[in-house]
């Protein structure tokens, strides 16, 4: 996102394409399953098709600012967007007609949210130190809230499935990742920073990372075969005492990692002959 813009990095020629010229500056974006969806502080949201830039949605929701975004899929194999609001809701539509499957009523604003890769578990964090976790219907239309986890000690920032849905982490203010065993809803592993977490992400197989992004200057990688090894890159330019990350995306073959920076984006490359060999030693 660059003010009212949306660019598309190519990273093997390093130029960039306007795919989304807004009336808004975003606030949350996410790009997946073929579409680039932009949301903004006055409930502003923006859906475009990726592959031939048509806008297929572009409205303002009622409420307040859209945290986060996030599209999967639901157990019908029909795609969802979910948009979390700071008035304390989850509005759920569908893709691509955009129409209203569901609005979720929260205790809290939601910062962000996850559907599992099966479509029947969505993960929610917010303005409190709890994990809200819900069951969904087979249409991906009814959600019934089934339990409320808590760790950490402050607001939730971000949460994120594995990719065979077993677990998912989930990221907070006071700088805990905390790793939830779906079927037993406990802990699987905890990992403490010392700055906000606000952004992680797990990578496909047979890569198997868990990356989590501190506030500022700090990118964790954690082996998420057996949580047991974790490595730390220090982001930025030469030079500069610190640089704020606004994101961390993983390439879909697990082979590089993206870190989103004040004025620049960095790209590293994963060893991925050395994670699928499993071996001791360095993630990247």
């Amino acid at each position: 996102m660059h003010g009212q813009e949306v660019v598309r990095f190519n990273g093997q020629t390093e130029e960039g394409t306007i795919v989304q010229q807004l009336k808004f500056s975003p606030t949350s974006m996410t790009v997946s399953n073929g579409y680039v969806v932009s949301g903004g502080s006055r409930s502003e949201l923006h859906v475009t098709r990726q592959a031939t830039g048509e806008t297929i949605f572009s409205q303002l929701l009622g409420g307040n600012v859209n945290n986060a975004l996030h599209v999967g899929r639901d157990q019908a194999g029909n795609l969802k967007l979910f948009v979390c609001n700071n008035d304390d809701t989850i509005k759920v539509f569908s893709l691509p007609d955009m129409a209203l499957a569901a609005t979720i009523m929260c205790s809290v604003p939601i910062n962000y949210c996850a559907l599992s890769p099966d479509g029947r578990s969505l993960a929610c964090v917010g303005d409190n130190n709890d994990v809200h976790l819900y069951r969904c219907s087979h249409n991906g239309d009814q959600f019934l809230k089934i339990k409320r986890l808590s760790e950490a000690h402050d607001h939730g920032m971000s949460v994120a499935w594995n990719p065979s849905g077993s677990c998912f982490a989930a990221a907070s203010q006071d700088g805990l990742v905390c790793v939830w065993d779906l079927r037993s809803q406990k802990p699987m592993a905890k990992f403490s920073t010392s700055l906000a977490c606000r952004s992680l992400k797990f990578s496909r197989g047979p890569v198997d990372l868990l990356a989590f992004a501190e506030h500022e200057e700090n990118i964790h990688l954690v082996d998420a075969r057996t949580f047991a090894t974790w490595q730390t890159i220090r982001v930025g330019s030469s030079g500069v005492d610190s640089s704020n990350i606004s994101g961390i995306a993983f390439f879909p073959d697990g082979s590089h990692i993206y870190a989103g920076l004040d004025d620049s984006i960095s790209l590293y490359e994963i060893d991925t002959s050395m994670r699928r060999s499993f071996p001791q030693g360095c993630l990247i």
